[in-house]
């Protein structure tokens, strides 16, 4: 992508997770939040196969997997496999962080009221934003830079995974639809930042003397 064009994206998304983070906490999508919830059924055993595939565990799983693909392919970790690996991560401390802040219960549970290490222990209590949307936006935006022809089905994939989280009564419709333009924002904003922590990265991999996860 384009530098100019990343970062004229990169302003627009902020823009609209800064409106949605708003509308968030002043209360906005609650009556919408509602009414989708009591709209939607059930999800049954298939759509909670479909929502485990954004789990963590397995989100580690394909990184390993992409890792021992490097290993086996080239001999060192590849770019694309560090760029999706510190989108995940940097995702997960934000989503994390978010719940701590807006301390919104999920479908079915009740207001809280607990101080900040009880909060930070049982941060999955809270549901805004959904972790599993945004770790499939993520891994969509990094898959689809990758094999770009696979487009359709990467975003497709996150986009059943945002509703699986609504048909599982798990997440409000605000906590997916922020996390999926969350998920963009941080693959962006890993790959227009890479200049800046790439030198930090390889001094600390050379300095321990790990050079299979130095890349080029």
């Amino acid at each position: 992508m384009n530098k100019e064009v990343g970062y004229k994206t990169l302003v627009i998304l902020t823009g609209i997770l800064a409106l949605l983070f708003a509308l968030q906490i002043t209360g906005a999508f609650k009556g919408m939040d509602n009414s989708i919830n009591s709209t939607l059924s059930g999800g049954g055993s298939f759509v909670g196969l479909l929502t485990d595939t954004a789990s963590f565990a397995l989100t580690a799983l394909y990184i390993l997997l992409f890792l021992l693909w490097d290993f086996k392919d080239r001999g060192r970790l590849s770019r694309f496999t560090l760029e999706l690996t510190a989108g995940i991560a940097v995702s997960m401390v934000i989503v994390g962080l978010l719940k701590v802040f807006v301390g919104a219960p999920r479908p079915g549970e009740a207001q809280v009221h607990w101080g900040l290490i009880e909060s930070i222990k049982n941060a999955d209590y809270f549901s805004f934003p959904s972790g599993h949307t945004t770790r499939a936006f993520v891994l969509a935006y990094f898959l689809s830079r990758r094999w770009k022809k696979l487009w359709p089905l990467w975003w497709g994939w996150a986009v059943s995974i945002a509703l699986t989280r609504l048909l599982l009564h798990v997440h409000w419709f605000s906590d997916v639809l922020f996390a999926a333009f969350l998920g963009p924002w941080v693959g962006l904003l890993v790959e227009l930042t890479e200049e800046w922590w790439l030198p930090y990265y390889r001094a600390i991999v050379n300095a321990l003397k790990l050079g299979v996860f130095d890349v080029e």
